[in-house]
């Protein structure tokens, strides 16, 4: 009976009608209201001026009911672009979680608990089994199993033992453990990622800097096109109420808040989810780029294999044995700190094998080296040296397998041929496999011979190699490929520093515990798997594709309605409920699927 009353007396008295709406009005647009009162005095007309005038002008033509709409509507519109915002600092503050609140210290055969901020480098400190670990250290004591899925995206566990490296945010799972930190907490490789993700958010592509510039200019040019409508609609006879009824919905619906809103949601929401998949990108711009990708250029050495040689073969001549090539080879070159030492060396130790100690030693840089072992001379090195010395060398020495050969020769005597190679990385042949799926373009840029290039550019599947190059000319070659097409160079991070600068995207791979590759790269990889390249290509051609699903819905459904607006079939809150709110609501869920860790 008593809400019968009261809709009684506002039946019946228009003041009551007029100040219940403008309540409602005032309490949903007390900011916004401000927001284009400001934007009046700073010449700068926005969005909240265009809401305000709409709403104030429906009052003063008689349609209080629309006015209020018409805030309400906004308000509610406004609030979804912000729980947009909202769920991007959470991708964010989800990686802020991974940080400890504090981590046990061992000061011998005591423990106390500190803040991370407040442990040096130096100090131990102890993980149990299910505790987070809060710093980044090496082992000292204990083995376990870590996850390392927040930072690496990386979903199997890996174990862990003395010596081996553990990092802040990871999950201890079943062992105990002492670790030595080796960094501060604000250096730490989580730390690291938490700033460059926080950072892309202010990084900007060209689609975004494009519409802030449209934005400057758009406002003015609705204001004048309102005006117009409405002056025209009056001349052609509609009555006065009527014709600034059609330019108050057309400003409504010319509102570009889903336009605006949709494109840096879905950007961040990208980033966001590479970060999680254990990929950093440092900024939309390099998400707008790598949607364009055309070609994709390769390291060889460290990137494309493990970049540690490894004896396969020996191939022997002349009636030697195995023992005595390896055991000269080593004798040689155990004195050089040449790779192909460390490698023989190592293989050598595996064997047992008695090392003599050579005498005279000599080294030919690029080549190889020569001395005495016991009493005779050896020459180990490459064809080039062999050919110096005027050493003839057997045909088809290539059948004894495919990689780096070594030649051994004693007293000018060919006696065997050591094949060294490096292991091609897991996932590396799929990686190049589904970039060709793609339409990209693949090529191997590596300093080694043109043999070994040939060799390796065929078993992992490129459509072209280049091989002998040093920095310089790799730099000179990403070059010629930007001008081709977008390029994209993936590489160390540290050695290939050059050419990743030059490329239109660098990614740097492995870069776990790189802050150099870190900083240097516009992408990283945070552990050595290629296959997360093509998925990173694929998400960002998916966020573009949704960018521009955002910005032709936008512009449909506005347009559509701002027809029906200038033919007066339109009204104020139709024109805020869809095109404003529903249309704002949708864009931004599209643009939410993008933080999905899976974006195939």
């Amino acid at each position: 009976m008593l809400l019968g009353l009261v809709f009684s007396l506002l039946a019946y008295s228009p003041i009551l009608v007029y100040g219940s709406f403008l309540v409602a009005l005032l309490s949903a647009g007390r900011w916004i209201i401000v927001n284009g009162l400001k934007s009046i005095m700073k010449a700068h007309l926005g969005i909240s001026f265009l809401m305000t005038t709409a709403a104030f002008g429906a009052f003063i033509i008689g349609e209080p009911a629309e006015g209020a709409a018409v805030m309400f509507l906004f308000y509610i519109a406004e609030l979804l672009e912000e729980k947009a915002g909202d769920k991007v600092r959470t991708e964010i503050q989800s990686l802020m979680k991974l940080e400890t609140p504090s981590v046990s210290l061992k000061a011998g055969e005591m423990e106390s608990c500190a803040h991370p901020d407040d442990v040096s480098v130096g100090q131990i400190f102890i993980i149990r089994p299910g505790e987070r670990i809060g710093l980044d250290g090496d082992i000292i004591f204990g083995a376990s199993t870590v996850n390392q899925a927040p930072i690496t995206g990386e979903s199997i566990p890996l174990e862990k033992n003395i010596g081996d490296e553990v990092y802040a945010g990871t999950m201890n799972i079943d062992g105990y453990l002492e670790v030595k930190v080796t960094k501060n907490s604000k250096d730490s490789v989580l730390s690291r990622i938490i700033d460059l993700v926080r950072d892309a958010r202010k990084s900007k592509s060209q689609t975004e800097k494009y519409v802030a510039r449209f934005s400057h200019i758009y406002t003015p040019i609705v204001v004048t096109g309102a005006l117009l409508i409405g002056f025209i609609a009056l001349i052609l006879g509609a009555p006065i109420e009527d014709a600034v009824y059609r330019g108050l919905t057309l400003l409504v619906i010319s509102c570009p808040c889903a336009f605006a809103i949709s494109i840096p949601v879905s950007m961040v929401s990208s980033i966001a989810g590479s970060a999680r998949e254990g990929v950093l990108v440092k900024g939309s711009d390099y998400i707008e780029k790598l949607s364009k990708t055309q070609i994709v250029a390769f390291d060889k050495t460290g990137t494309l294999t493990q970049g540690e040689l490894s004896l396969e073969n020996i191939c022997l001549h002349n009636d030697s044995n195995q023992e005595e090539v390896l055991a000269a080879a080593v004798a040689l070159e155990m004195m050089s700190e040449h790779p192909i030492a460390h490698a023989l060396v190592e293989s050598a130790q595996s064997k047992g094998l008695s090392i003599s100690q050579a005498r005279d030693f000599v080294n030919i840089p690029g080549r190889g080296v020569m001395g005495y072992v016991g009493n005779s001379k050896y020459i180990i090195g490459n064809r080039k040296l062999l050919e110096a010395e005027a050493i003839e060398l057997p045909p088809l020495e290539h059948e004894c397998g495919n990689g780096t050969m070594v030649f051994v020769v004693k007293d000018g005597e060919h006696i065997g041929t050591i094949i060294l190679g490096d292991a091609i990385r897991e996932g590396t042949k799929e990686a190049v496999r589904n970039l060709k799926q793609q339409g990209i373009r693949t090529i191997m840029l590596t300093g080694d011979n043109t043999e070994v290039a040939r060799i390796v550019a065929n078993e992992i599947g490129f459509d072209e190699f280049e091989s002998e190059l040093l920095p310089e000319q790799k730099v000179r070659h990403v070059q010629a490929l930007s001008q081709e097409g977008s390029t994209i160079m993936v590489g160390d991070g540290i050695n290939d520093t050059p050419a990743l600068a030059t490329a239109d995207v660098g990614i740097a791979m492995g870069v776990i515990s790189s802050d150099a590759a870190i900083e240097t790269a516009d992408i990283a990889l945070m552990e050595e798997d290629l296959r997360k390249i093509p998925r990173l290509i694929a998400r960002a051609k998916r966020t573009m594709r949704i960018v521009r699903q955002n910005v032709a819905l936008s512009i449909s459904v506005k347009a559509f309605i701002g027809v029906l607006a200038v033919l007066g079939y339109a009204t104020l809150w139709m024109a805020i409920a869809f095109g404003d709110m529903g249309l704002t609501l949708v864009v931004i869920a599209n643009a939410l699927r993008l933080s999905r860790k899976k974006s195939n």
